[in-house]
């Protein structure tokens, strides 16, 4: 497995704020273009924009086409994007995404969504996933947290244990916009450096419809 220091485009775009964090394009299950994202994103006022394009370890598409794209689009549109994918935790522990891509990401987030086993199995699949990724050599995100343990096992200790890990091992933590998770009595635990504020967006028009939303929330962490 390749891994190497990243640049922190990622922490310096969180610490100017008006970013737009967890964004699908047409390449996966998106509608929206990359190139439509950047336009709107200029006229709503943001800055950057953060890709977590869905990726399997068989990825369904050529992900360097896809790095270069995002690479000439930040360059036509003088918007910054920031490379990053979103990757499911498998029962064994690891993230379900291919080595060959680690050295171009720039964030890597990992949800828990669709996962194969019960509460426990994926309790214990996340807590070595968070583990693992003080390892890797750019920024990690719990993306959608709670989806799993919290919305399809209700599992409430379990959830908090795993927190609390993900926290230990310098996770980030999405405040999903989506699916409003973590839940508030989740969200008051955390400290607010640790705190993403996500989309979770597929198109433009999901954007254009939280933008004012997404802009309180990031002056508010």
């Amino acid at each position: 497995m390749m891994r190497r220091k990243q640049p922190d485009r990622f922490e310096k775009a969180l610490e100017r704020g008006k970013y737009l964090f967890h964004i699908h394009t047409d390449w996966t299950d998106g509608i929206s273009s990359l190139s439509e994202y950047c336009e709107a994103a200029k006229k709503l006022g943001f800055k950057a924009i953060i890709l977590l394009e869905h990726i399997r370890k068989r990825c369904s598409y050529n992900f360097d086409a896809f790095f270069k794209l995002a690479q000439q689009q930040e360059s036509k549109h003088d918007v910054e994007i920031v490379v990053g994918v979103e990757a499911k935790v498998l029962p064994d522990g690891t993230v379900d995404m291919p080595d060959s891509i680690y050295s171009q990401i720039e964030v890597l987030g990992i949800a828990e969504h669709s996962f194969k086993g019960d509460a426990g199995m994926l309790a214990k699949a996340l807590y070595q996933a968070v583990s693992w990724c003080r390892e890797l050599g750019f920024p990690c995100v719990w993306v959608h947290p709670g989806l799993g343990l919290l919305h399809t096992y209700n599992d409430r200790l379990a959830f908090q244990k795993i927190m609390d890990v993900a926290l230990c091992n310098g996770l980030y933590i999405e405040l999903n916009l989506r699916y409003n998770l973590p839940p508030e009595w989740a969200l008051n635990k955390i400290p607010s450096r640790s705190i993403v504020v996500g989309l979770d967006a597929h198109s433009v028009e999901e954007v254009r419809s939280l933008a004012r939303k997404v802009l309180d929330e990031e002056i508010m962490f």
